[in-house]
């Protein structure tokens, strides 16, 4: 996130007001006008730019809320997006650990009947049991 460029621009916007405050400010004292006509453009022009800089906050701060809604957008995307996959690969490790009990009570089912088929008497055994 790189705000350096953002804030670069910030400083400019106040460097330039108060550039053109300081300008405005002089050139009045030096305008060829009574004291209270000086005055009264001295108010006037601080107002004026009492005005626009609350603007320009107003206007920052709505840039501002903007930028971290849609951060906190994109990093719910990307929390849904991870959560989607995270449950994605718990179900496919289910079916794999199912697949791999299911493999596991094959190989026991025909090493049981290999080991009784081996013992002489043990299938004897079985038939009797269950007739």
């Amino acid at each position: 996130m790189s705000n350096n460029g953002q804030n670069n621009g910030i400083a400019m916007i106040f460097a330039f007001i108060s550039g053109f405050m300081a300008g405005a400010v002089i050139s009045l004292l030096y305008a060829p006008s009574s004291g209270k006509e000086t005055r009264q453009k001295i108010r006037d022009t601080s107002i004026e730019a009492k005005n626009r800089t609350v603007e320009f906050a107003n206007q920052a701060g709505d840039s501002a809320r903007q930028g971290v809604q849609t951060i906190v957008e994109q990093g719910k995307e990307s929390v849904h997006h991870i959560v989607d996959g995270g449950k994605e690969r718990i179900h496919q490790a289910g079916e794999q650990v199912k697949s791999a009990v299911e493999t596991g009570r094959k190989v026991s089912a025909d090493v049981r009947s290999k080991i009784a088929g081996s013992i002489p008497g043990v299938d004897d055994a079985e038939e009797t049991e269950e007739a």
